[in-house]
């Protein structure tokens, strides 16, 4: 699905208009009827509404809207945030039907700014996706007070202060408990911290058809867009599904590798060994019975020091994961190094792998390599603040991966994963129980595995992503959000694969 910007949106709205000829009237009846529908099954013991409007199309909705609140029984009161003589078009249309219901529709003033207590839900038609400029003087004032009287706000479209083009919260804007927008998501719908305004997101069809959208190269992430997970022919065997080998770890941090083993494992790799120092073979060795170990040089760290033997035990084998828990220390940097220059298999990078990792590898690792950086790695890897990447995030996420070749998934509430080919896919799924040390080793355990299994790194950072981020979902139906650990969620890997089984 696609995600646009306010004026790929615009685009579509007049190809549906001019092109098509749905007259923009039509559009507006849509709109209207469909976020009523949704916001009485939201909201099916309501009784009151407020409709706070503004001037544009927005507002138009908002009046629209008004009038089939009030079809249903709803006592409703429109609050129009204009001079009534500036509204024109379909907006001034749906003013003037509002003019022959028993609907109250009062004009607010900056001497005035009304409080919404009392009413069962508050419905914000202020502002729409165009907004370009953060909130100020009565606006603002009339957004703070809905904020705090309102008992439910639904908004329609997008919270009334964010902007369609932005996922940064400028200033004061709607905190709504819902919002419905209309044939595709924007990007403050699914990317923080604007995400957190706009309440639960419900995308309602008004009749824009899929081929009057076009042009876009950032999607969200769903099961659509995932290859199909078929179960497996009876004669299956282990050779058909990979041998993955996850090289991580180091003295006091071999859980990492373990971890990112064991996801591996779980999600169908049909062998895994996991590479690590022989200072903490044992620990590897007793960790997971079905995995087997390879020991890297003589102590507790990576060094230069048995690269050689590891790199000629990676030839045949079908991917590599390397970085979780292995440390800065100087002569592990000497070790990637050797590895990167001397493997040529899929490479997947992380944790402090991404760390020690130089422009200078690029070129050997273009179109074969992921790398999964949290926004602070991702700053220093390009060497920024993480304020400057996280108000970038998206464009500074393309560019790298169209530069370098590399795909990112820049991992976070909401993952970015960069092709080099220029597409972004954001996935949302996921919960609080990922905020735990492990769950990045987790994701690059599974993103290994799947490509183990013969899917293209792509497909594979994008089947990683959203299974990481389901089994987090799904393990909240029997445990706690605080309680639950990155072992919880693997064990629950099976589930979600289930799931895109009966998808597929």
């Amino acid at each position: 699905m696609e995600i646009l910007s306010s004026a790929q949106m615009a685009e579509a709205d007049s190809f549906t208009i001019n092109t098509i000829g749905i007259p923009s009237a039509v559009l507006m009846e849509n709109a209207a009827g469909a976020f009523v529908r949704i916001l009485l099954e939201k909201q099916p013991e309501m009784t009151s509404a407020a409709v706070v409007c503004g001037c544009g199309n927005n507002g138009g909705d908002g009046l629209a809207a008004a009038r089939h609140l009030t079809n249903a029984g709803i006592h409703t009161d429109v609050y129009l945030a204009c001079d009534p003589e500036k509204l024109k078009g379909d907006a001034l249309t749906n003013l003037n039907i509002l003019k022959n219901y028993p609907i109250n529709v009062f004009t607010v003033t900056e001497d005035e700014i009304p409080s919404f207590e009392g009413y069962d839900v508050t419905v914000d038609a202020l502002f729409g996706t165009g907004l370009k400029r953060p909130l100020e003087g009565f606006y603002e004032e009339l957004v703070y007070s809905m904020n705090l009287s309102a008992e439910y706000i639904a908004s329609v479209d997008i919270p009334s202060g964010l902007s369609g083009d932005s996922w940064l919260v400028e200033g004061t804007a709607a905190d709504a408990d819902l919002t419905v927008t209309f044939a595709r998501p924007k990007y403050p719908h699914v990317m923080y911290p604007a995400r957190k305004l706009c309440g639960e997101v419900i995308i309602a069809d008004i009749s824009i058809p899929d081929f009057a959208i076009s042009g876009c190269d950032t999607f969200l992430l769903t099961p659509d867009n995932l290859p199909a997970i078929t179960p497996r022919e009876p004669d299956s065997h282990k050779g058909h599904f990979g041998h993955a080998v996850v090289i991580g770890g180091s003295a006091g941090k071999s859980g990492a590798v373990l971890m990112a083993s064991r996801a591996c494992a779980v999600c169908g790799a049909g062998l895994t060994t996991s590479a690590v120092p022989a200072g903490i073979l044992a620990a590897a060795e007793n960790a997971n019975p079905e995995i087997m170990t390879f020991p890297v040089g003589i102590s507790g760290i990576f060094t230069a020091n048995g690269a050689d033997r590891l790199a000629e035990f990676l030839k045949g084998k079908t991917v590599a994961s390397i970085g979780m828990g292995i440390g800065t220390n100087p002569e592990t940097a000497e070790f990637l190094d050797h590895i990167i220059e001397n493997t040529d298999l899929p490479l997947l990078i992380d944790a402090d792998g991404i760390n020690l990792l130089q422009q200078k590898h690029y070129k050997k690792l273009s179109g074969r390599c992921a790398i999964t950086p949290h926004i602070g790695e991702f700053a220093r890897l390009l060497k920024l603040t993480t304020d400057e990447v996280n108000r970038d995030r998206l464009n500074l996420a393309r560019k790298f991966a169209s530069e370098t070749g590399i795909i990112l998934v820049q991992k976070s509430a909401d993952t970015l994963i960069a092709l080099p080919n220029g597409l972004v896919f954001v996935d949302i799924s996921g919960s609080p129980a990922l905020s735990k040390g492990g769950s990045g080793d987790c994701l690059t355990g599974l993103i290994t595995g799947f490509a183990a299994q013969g899917f293209d790194l792509d497909f594979a950072c994008m089947l990683g992503s959203f299974t990481l981020g389901r089994a987090a979902e799904l393990v909240l139906e029997t445990m706690n959000e605080k309680t639950v650990l990155t072992t919880d969620i693997i064990n629950t890997v099976g589930k979600v694969l289930d799931e895109l089984e009966q998808n597929s």
